[in-house]
């Protein structure tokens, strides 16, 4: 006898914490973004990776300093890691980006990595209106990596971090 009565009492519990949950009034304000930083001209000076160069925070994200919301110098265009089979920095690496997969078409950008393993620049980049095919290759042997798909940003290291580093012995 007790049976029908569970589902009404579920429904009726359900029903009156809906009733204590607030409602959202279509005239409340969105919640604020975070302002954007306020960029000094001063700090888009031309950079650009060098081999036997140096840097920092090698495998960071280095748009988020060097990019259009970050203080780092250099407004970067391109930039990330590549590492060893044992997340090493790879110094003897070097970038194309290309116009069709594994370095194929034509060569829009070569990089070299500095002793970080990490490879910038400023120079300007046809990214996103066309899309480029990234492929890294090691300066002291015949190794080399590519991606299989194009990419629409230089912002290598906001990918592949973590799990999904640049790999390249």
């Amino acid at each position: 006898m007790h049976a029908p009565l569970r589902p009404l009492a579920s429904a009726l519990s359900l029903l009156a914490l809906a009733a204590l949950t607030p409602a959202c009034d279509p005239g409340d304000d969105p919640p604020t973004p975070p302002a954007p930083v306020e960029r000094p001209a001063s700090l888009d000076v031309p950079m650009k990776s060098q081999r036997n160069g140096t840097s920092h925070r090698a495998g960071e994200n280095c748009m988020a300093c060097h990019g259009p919301n970050g203080l780092g110098p250099g407004r970067f265009t391109v930039a990330g890691t590549a590492v060893t089979g044992e997340r090493r920095p790879n110094p003897n690496t070097t970038l194309l980006m290309t116009t069709e997969r594994n370095g194929g078409g034509t060569v829009v950008l070569t990089l070299e990595a500095d002793t970080n393993g990490n490879f910038y620049t400023t120079e300007p980049v046809p990214l996103p209106d066309t899309p480029l095919f990234p492929k890294v290759m090691n300066a002291t042997s015949e190794a080399y990596n590519f991606m299989p798909f194009s990419t629409a940003s230089g912002a290598c290291n906001m990918c592949h971090v973590g799990r999904l580093p640049v790999f390249l012995e």
